[in-house]
């Protein structure tokens, strides 16, 4: 499937999202990272995220430069063993203080993120995608080097048996990635994980006791809504 796809950088810490093609919402290209959370972490005022409450999370998922990225470590790379309550908080901080004016950053819903699923599963993998999210001109330094590193590791992590079975969902991770905060209903008050697991699938849904806890290998992907 040929489609002409929009990238764009977020000006809060000029990281790369796609615009998912036929709708109206884009996706960040990667999974929330430790680049982001410590920009958050830089800006914040909120007393719950201090030093300890990052070292916590460094204890169970360590911090790792571009450079030591590889197929064993790759997952390190990103935020994870976070709590629902936090991943909103950070998904939604993107559109504070007038950045985005006009659009709507947030957790995507179930919904949302099958969709882009499905539509991405159409499209073949392609090294250009890589080419022109690098060359977005004002990416981060360490977006981009992030974006090679991940790109270079994941084709041993995703194991797939056949490369032409490569799809863009792939090269997002969406597909064979790490699972995702997602709100479970429209009016955004439950939760579920999409992504990769291998027992219930693409979705699986959290009880409200799971709200609160930390789940391994479970991070976020914030979305971009336009405005209706």
């Amino acid at each position: 499937m040929t489609l002409t796809l929009s990238f764009l950088t977020d000006p809060r810490t000029r990281f790369p999202l796609i615009e998912i093609p036929g709708e109206n919402f884009a996706l960040f290209w990667l999974p929330f990272t430790k680049v982001q959370i410590e920009y958050f972490l830089s800006e914040t005022i909120d007393s719950r995220f201090d030093r300890t409450w990052y070292h916590e999370r460094l204890r169970n998922n360590p911090r790792i430069v571009p450079e030591q990225i590889t197929t064993q470590y790759l997952v390190r790379a990103f935020l994870t063993h976070i709590t629902f309550y936090e991943a909103r908080t950070f998904s939604q901080w993107y559109s504070k203080d007038g950045y985005w004016y006009g659009r709507d950053c947030d957790l995507p819903t179930a919904e949302e993120w099958q969709r882009a699923l499905h539509t991405l599963d159409q499209i073949d993998a392609d090294p250009s995608f890589i080419e022109q999210l690098v060359n977005l001109p004002d990416i981060h330094p360490r977006a981009r080097q992030l974006v090679l590193a991940c790109e270079n590791a994941l084709q041993g992590y995703q194991h797939l048996k056949d490369a032409s079975q490569r799809r863009l969902s792939h090269q997002l991770m969406l597909r064979s990635g790490i699972l995702e905060y997602v709100y479970q209903d429209t009016a955004r008050n439950s939760c579920g994980a999409c992504g990769r697991d291998y027992r219930q699938g693409n979705f699986l849904p959290l009880r409200h006791p799971d709200i609160g806890d930390r789940i391994p290998n479970l991070g976020l992907r914030p979305i971009l809504r336009r405005s209706k």
